[in-house]
């Protein structure tokens, strides 16, 4: 009679599978125990079993489980009894996926004695805990194997079953199928949808960003796909092309952009930063003397050669000594140097209205007066080009 409701419970059960997907499990399983060797039963006896499981958490289940075996053989007797347990379980899985899930189970529950041996083996409270494998054969179907330890606290008995059987999972509610993303749209051809386009209407074949906007690699405000030059400098004015615009505002040849000097008169030469060109002449002096020296007088004419070749340019004539004697000699003999330097100037062709001298004395030395050679340097004559 047992035997016939339990089956009809689980064929019940099993006729609702299909009702969704995993809330809940119903299953069949075989087992092999071993004893312990305290205990009165032959080792290696078999039952079979059902249980069924509900999900609470999306990987915890609690459960119901129905073990029995049938005649089973005390040791060196020809008696036999069966046995009946009950657990209430919970089921942990461990991660997993559409093929397979590991998981932990444990229960607390009732081992029902037929043939009791008084003070030895006898109905009481067991526990089970273990470790377990399910295999997902069909989208309704789980083939799973345990491994479990068993406490029987009654008879103080340590045993062990291996379990295997097959469960199918029910209940819940159908997944929904997933809407169908919405065409994407990109009016314009450039490969970013509308619905990312910050520049909807660039024109067909313009490099674009991901924002949709044309690519501009030099910052000079033309595209890449219009620029005919593309790597111009930064801060540079280009045309509708890309390219630079050449302004030459004080018409020196150096193009504004490039022109570090952007005032220069008409006229002045300049160098390649459009800067004009400053000559430094060193003339020295004997020690208390205002001669020239034939040896700078090449010197003195390449300058009033390039003066001649350069009429907006003009010539300042400075005059320096050392520090030895008085401050005010030294003053008037620098000015002497400067005019002798003007002089020979006059007499090879330039105007004295283009050149101008001054004496500085002592007041700017170009190295140290504390030694023979530091002295020499210091009185000079410099002949500064201006404009």
């Amino acid at each position: 009679m047992k035997k016939s409701l339990l089956s009809l419970a689980l064929i019940g059960a099993l006729s609702l599978s299909y009702a969704g997907n995993n809330t809940f499990e119903v299953g069949a399983h075989a087992n092999l125990g071993f004893t312990d060797n305290k205990s009165p039963l032959k080792d290696n006896f078999k039952s079979y079993g059902i249980r069924a499981n509900y999900r609470v958490l999306k990987n915890i289940l609690i459960g119901l489980e129905y073990d029995r075996a049938q005649d089973q053989r005390y040791r060196g007797t020809p008696f036999t009894s069966d046995l009946q347990s009950y657990f209430l379980n919970a089921e942990y899985e461990v991660g997993g996926n559409e093929k397979y899930t590991p998981y932990a189970i444990a229960g607390i529950g009732y081992q029902d004695i037929d043939q009791e041996i008084p003070n030895r083996f006898e109905s009481g409270m067991i526990a089970q805990i273990g470790a377990g494998w399910k295999w997902h054969l069909l989208k309704f179907l789980d083939f799973f194997v345990e491994g479990k330890y068993i406490r029987d606290f009654k008879n103080t008995m340590d045993n062990f079953a291996l379990s295997a059987g097959l469960s199918i999972p029910f209940g819940g509610t159908t997944e929904q199928p997933k809407p169908k993303p919405a065409p994407v749209t990109d009016s314009d051809g450039d490969g970013v949808p509308d619905v990312k386009d910050m520049c909807p209407n660039t024109p067909a074949g313009v490099e674009v960003d991901a924002k949709g906007c044309p690519l501009d690699s030099d910052h000079d405000g033309v595209p890449n796909g219009l620029d005919r030059c593309p790597n111009t400098p930064p801060n540079t004015k280009v045309d509708a092309n890309g390219c630079p615009i050449v302004v030459d505002s004080d018409h020196d040849g150096v193009p504004d952009d490039l022109d570090k000097c952007p005032d220069t008169p008409s006229g002045v030469a300049v160098d390649q930063h459009g800067c004009p060109i400053i000559i430094n002449l060193n003339i020295n002096f004997d020690f208390d003397s205002a001669k020239v020296k034939p040896q700078y007088l090449p010197k003195i004419k390449e300058v009033v050669e390039f003066l001649k070749a350069n009429p907006a340019y003009k010539a300042e004539i400075q005059g320096h000594t050392d520090s030895t004697g008085p401050a005010s000699y030294n003053k008037k003999l620098s000015e002497k140097r400067a005019k002798a330097v003007y002089d020979i100037m006059v007499q090879m062709g330039i105007d004295p209205s283009r050149l101008s001298y001054i004496g500085y004395g002592e007041e700017h030395p170009i190295a140290p007066n504390t030694t023979r050679e530091g002295r020499a340097k210091n009185r000079r004559v410099e002949v500064h080009l201006l404009y």
